[in-house]
């Protein structure tokens, strides 16, 4: 669960940020994540995983074994805990941001 904003200084920082949005709205046109409102944040969005796309993800090599946890991929769920889940992705994004920094590799999964 993360918001437009954050996915792109996560995966690609180096680039325009409405790259990051085409290449989102792709993934939601292919019915592999979707999005909530935030509520009272004017257009801001928080992205998550469809059941298919949670599916397709699980077989990548990384994620083998893992199952999504529980509620991210519905979209009642995904409103009940998009607090937490945002807090989560802005910690991982802070430790993401720190090694990039110092030089030292860290990716997304890691």
């Amino acid at each position: 669960m993360a918001t437009t904003k954050q996915i792109h200084l996560i995966i690609s920082p180096d680039v325009w940020t409405k790259q990051t949005r085409r290449q989102l709205m792709k993934l939601r046109r292919e019915e592999l994540i979707d999005h909530i409102p935030l509520p009272q944040a004017g257009r801001t969005r928080v992205w998550h995983p469809t059941p298919y796309g949670a599916q397709v993800a699980g077989e990548w090599p990384e994620l083998r074994g893992r199952r999504p946890p529980r509620g991210a991929v519905d979209r009642t769920a995904v409103r009940l805990k998009v607090g937490h889940g945002l807090t989560v992705t802005h910690t991982a994004q802070a430790f993401l941001q720190d090694a990039r920094h110092r030089g030292n590799l860290c990716r997304p999964l890691d």
